[in-house]
């Protein structure tokens, strides 16, 4: 069994930037590291040389750090216990800053009270779920709204089609909830969205509004493995996947990219459907999928110059894969992994591979990820990122940045401490796959660390999240 590795909350985390780009040569793999027999995808062991600034420390598992319209001096991170920190990167501001210790330092806001215990296997081990995703309202600076991405235990009926069979009850349900602040108080509630979830795993958890105002929502398929019925998994059986899967059926959320309107309601929703959705009005279709054939869709974000949408999609057993997500677009997930084709072997682990799977029918106009690269050979869990348009590293302007979670999954406790950085140029539009680069840091400040996040500031400046030894 493979486990998608996407948090650990059991070490201490630091924040930080990268700046000072120069070219060089890449890491080595490292001689001790586990890694599969096929090499479908290797990187390119070259790339930019950065020094990284520690901004922020004392966080449990920080998921994302997120800028506020209107609000250029901070970064809001996101911490998987359920806590968001802000945190002032302004001039001449005290960095790193130190959430932990400060008299009197108190979170912008805490949901701790309102998720799922962590911990699949007791304290400190490994979980994906927690508080995942944040978004602001584009008009926050006038409204006060901002959105979270959440699990919590299941507490009503969900908005859209469950998965789950007659008998069964969901692991947790994964909500967005719309909060207001108002005069810096957090408070006001309000759950615009409630999904069943089958496993604990392949959440999703990412928000985004779009150059639209449209706000997206990235869900994984559901959990477990292979996305089928009856696979082995923790606690039994897969359940709530049919055996043909999640990712493929447009008659339920999971495994898709959704397309919500905050500032409407349709009838019988806290949101409202856009219109242009690419499924509206399709009978059997849920209205608010935008797209859809993702396994794991681990962090989104757009371009801030050309309005283009990447996310991260985190593999199965061979290939981790970057996308750029467009109107009723399929990602081929579980009929392809990567630009392969996936055979899910029945009860057994699926595996990736060149040739089309015997009695598999594969639909016209999958659409292939711009980027790929090998699972367990060169790491573990792609970890979405953005594309850099700052100024601190002139010569990474129009490339995606973005990591991998780690090259050793200690699974459940960890420590996972070998993260990767990479980067390639998004300005192509190509058919190709892009040659992903190795970033390769400055042996003075590398630590080891286990990435789990990106952030974007007002200024378009990057900056990782992760779990460091």
């Amino acid at each position: 069994m493979r486990y998608r590795s996407l948090s650990n909350a059991c070490r201490a985390a630091i924040i930080l930037a990268a700046a000072a780009v120069f070219p060089s040569a890449g890491l080595a793999h490292p001689v001790f590291a586990p890694f599969d027999k096929t090499q479908f995808a290797p990187i390119t062991r070259s790339g930019a040389l950065i020094t990284l600034e520690p901004v922020a420390k004392g966080l449990i598992s920080p998921m994302k750090g997120v800028a506020a319209p209107g609000d250029p001096q901070h970064l809001y991170i996101v911490d998987q216990p359920g806590k968001i920190w802000r945190v002032n990167i302004g001039p001449g501001a005290t960095l790193p800053h130190d959430v932990a210790n400060p008299a009197g330092q108190v979170p912008f806001l805490n949901v701790s009270g309102l998720l799922v215990t962590l911990g699949i296997f007791g304290p400190n081990t490994y979980d994906e779920r927690g508080l995942l995703g944040l978004a602001f309202h584009p008009q926050y600076q006038r409204n006060g709204l901002l959105y979270t991405f959440m699990s919590v235990p299941t507490a009503g009926p969900a908005t859209l089609p469950t998965t789950m069979p007659a008998g069964f009850a969901p692991e947790h349900q994964s909500v967005v909830v719309e909060w207001r602040n108002q005069g810096g108080v957090v408070g006001s509630p309000r759950v615009v969205l409630r999904i069943d979830k089958p496993q604990f795993n392949h959440n999703g958890g990412d928000l985004a509004f779009g150059p639209d105002n449209m706000l997206y929502v990235g869900l994984g398929d559901g959990g477990g493995a292979d996305d089928r019925d009856g696979h082995p998994f923790i606690g039994g059986p897969m359940v709530g996947h049919g055996l043909n899967g999640n990712a493929q059926n447009l008659s339920n959320p999971l495994g898709k990219i959704l397309r919500i309107n905050v500032d409407t309601r349709s009838p019988g929703k806290e949101y409202g459907v856009p219109g242009d959705n690419p499924f509206v009005g399709r009978a059997g279709a849920v209205d608010e999928i935008f797209a859809y054939g993702l396994r794991n869709p681990y962090r989104m974000s757009f371009d801030r110059q050309t309005g283009r949408l990447f996310t991260g999609d985190a593999g199965q057993n061979d290939i981790e894969e970057v996308n750029v997500i467009v109107k009723g677009g399929n990602y081929g997930w579980n009929l392809k992994e990567g630009t392969l084709y996936f055979d899910p072997r029945g009860d057994a682990d699926g595996v990736a591979q060149r040739a089309p799977v015997p009695g598999r029918t594969i639909p016209h106009g999958l659409i292939d990820p711009i980027a790929q690269y090998d699972t367990h050979y060169e790491g573990h869990s792609v970890i979405g990122g953005h594309v850099y348009r700052g100024q601190r590293m002139r010569g990474l302007q129009g490339h995606y940045i973005f990591g991998d979670y780690s090259r050793l999954f200690k699974f459940p406790s960890g420590p996972h401490d070998y993260g990767r950085l990479f980067h390639f140029s998004a300005n192509s539009n190509s058919g190709h796959l892009r040659a992903i680069r190795e970033f390769y840091i400055t042996p003075s400040n590398a630590p080891n660390m286990a990435v789990l996040g990106f952030g974007e500031d007002a200024r378009g400046e990057v900056y990782v999240t992760g779990n460091v030894t």
